[in-house]
């Protein structure tokens, strides 16, 4: 049998199609995994066991059940008992601070007097949003500051789930093995009318370059800016059994900040007081009503922001010759058996760090409904965004076991960083823009708008729902992970002299994550966060609370 050329060609072309194809066929095939690459973990239903420190804060927290009974140990019932007990921590003279008592730590409500602002200068008045207050609670509260600073082993917690009220809570670089654990936090948020979230920082913690920090079984709402967020080189931080956000809901409680705030706005609306740019304006004259904006205002739009800025890529040097270590790339995170409701997005964002999740559920669902039944809000309403995972500069983050329900972009962000530069100055973003980020979920469940999927962000060759907010650069890095990323010469660089040439990035893909650890199996993460995560869940002596570690027995 003769055949022309033309034929020929044509078959071989076929044949190195198909190769190519069967090529990436087993690429996918490979890539298809159920546990993050270097990593020790097992899989097990719950039991105490899982109350022991998890993660990166593993490496240096220390226990202080020793100190039961003695003049280090100091329970608090209001505001000033606290702030002393701060400043005999500070030297050494508390080492465990017991809330017994819900605690108004607002600056107006705490009244100092000028000697006692002198003592206490560790706490200040936050400044007031730019447009005024719109929550009327919190402008005759006022919010404050406070500093935790020059702090070595400290315990805040409460055996009944107290609430600690406005005040943000920063945990400065000069403390460490700090432990904060089943504490609600509230008193942080007011409707902003921009619908631009920047009138006001409020937060409610920072960990402002602490290292070796635990929040553990604690509970927090909503905030103008932040949840939790790591800056200026914080490291090994975990964050476990805590919940965060709100569930949409028409009738929140009275003393909330949500059905303070909207019946401020609403009184304004009804007085005529509102000018045409006013969001609430907008969705109330469009027919919204007011208990449905109450359920829409149940949102907060950042979760974890970690790495303070992209000018922060090194360690710097002080006048006095001293390295202060603050650079991203020192950020160690761990989110573990956590739940989030509502946060539309940083669950979490790091630059230059390294982040974990493990056995987190985060949820949407009440939030988008609103959005898809109330025209009048969809229409008028700027807190729309739905993600999870973001690593930015050259950042690691790794999820296991986690549920994301209704959440349109479990990764979002781009593998190469010059695919995403719109949030960065020009000059960061040619020094970042060959910077891989790395992100990566594995064993877990995502139900959304598009559908439903079980297992990896690499399966199908990184086309999957888990991967439809994110931009891939080469595929070909997909079954390849690294923990950390190092910037090539950057021992040798100035944080106050960047070069201008764009950064040349290592990575080690035998680093292996440094603790081992473990998740309940994926159909029981929802039922055992309800039923643990978040403040007062669980019911302890002082002495269990005070402990690290854990017996099965």
């Amino acid at each position: 049998m003769k055949y022309d050329k033309a034929f020929i060609w044509l078959l071989v072309l076929s044949v190195l199609a198909s190769s190519v194809l069967l090529g990436e066929s087993r690429t996918a095939e490979a890539a298809a995994i159920d546990s993050i690459p270097n990593t020790t973990r097992s899989i097990k239903d719950y039991d105490k066991s899982f109350l022991s420190v998890p993660g990166f804060a593993s490496l240096g927290v220390n226990e202080r059940r020793s100190y039961i009974d003695t003049p280090y140990y100091r329970q608090v019932k209001t505001g000033r008992e606290f702030l002393q007990a701060i400043l005999d921590a500070r030297s050494g003279s508390v080492k465990v601070i017991e809330v017994a008592k819900d605690l108004n730590l607002g600056w107006t409500d705490l009244n100092l007097t000028s000697e006692e602002a002198k003592k206490y200068n560790f706490i200040t008045k936050y400044r007031n949003p730019m447009n005024g207050f719109t929550n009327p609670a919190i402008a005759a509260s006022g919010v404050s500051q406070l500093n935790i600073a020059n702090v070595d082993g400290l315990t805040i917690f409460s055996k009944k789930g107290k609430t600690i009220r406005h005040a943000e809570i920063k945990l400065q670089a000069s403390s460490k093995d700090l432990i904060l654990r089943n504490l609600n936090f509230d008193g942080m948020w007011q409707w902003d009318d921009t619908g631009k979230h920047k009138e006001v920082g409020w937060s409610f913690i920072k960990v402002n370059g602490a290292n070796n920090v635990w929040i553990d079984h604690c509970t927090f709402s909503i905030a103008a800016d932040g949840l939790i967020d790591l800056e200026n080189g914080a490291s090994n931080v975990t964050i476990s059994w805590s919940e965060f956000g709100l569930q949409a809901s028409e009738n929140p409680p009275p003393d909330s900040d949500i059905y303070q705030s909207i019946s401020f706005m609403e009184s304004k609306y009804v007085s005529n007081e509102l000018g045409p740019d006013s969001v609430y304006f907008k969705m109330r004259n469009a027919g919204a009503t007011k208990e449905q904006i109450m359920a829409y205002a149940a949102y907060h739009s950042k979760g974890h922001l970690n790495g303070s800025g992209d000018k922060d890529y090194v360690n710097y040097v002080d006048k006095n010759g001293v390295e202060v270590k603050d650079g991203n790339q020192r950020i160690r995170l761990t989110i573990a058996h956590s739940r989030y409701n509502n946060i539309g997005q940083r669950i979490p964002m790091i630059r230059q760090g390294v982040g974990h999740m493990y056995n987190c559920y985060i949820d949407n669902s009440t939030h988008n409904d609103v959005l898809e039944n109330v025209e009048a809000i969809a229409a008028y309403g700027t807190d729309t965004l739905s993600r999870a995972l973001n690593a930015r500069n050259g950042a690691s983050i790794a999820a296991d076991s986690c549920v994301f329900n209704d959440i349109n972009e479990p990764i979002t962000g781009a593998e190469i960083q010059g695919l995403d530069t719109a949030n960065m100055d020009q000059a960061w973003a040619e020094r970042f823009q060959h910077a891989y980020n790395q992100n990566l979920i594995v064993n877990s469940q995502l139900t959304n708008q598009f559908g439903s999927y079980t297992g990896s962000s690499w399966d199908h060759y990184g086309e999957n729902l888990f991967t439809k907010g994110f931009t891939w650069y080469d595929k070909s890095t997909i079954g390849k992970w690294s923990w950390s990323s190092h910037i090539v010469g950057s021992e040798e660089m100035s944080k106050t002299n960047p070069p201008a040439e764009p950064f040349t990035f290592q990575y080690n893909y035998s680093e292996k994550l440094p603790y081992a650890y473990n998740v309940v199996p994926l159909d029981s993460v929802l039922q055992t966060l309800t039923s643990y995560a978040g403040a007062g869940k669980v019911n302890m002596s002082p002495v269990d609370w005070l402990k690290t570690e854990y017996s099965t027995k």
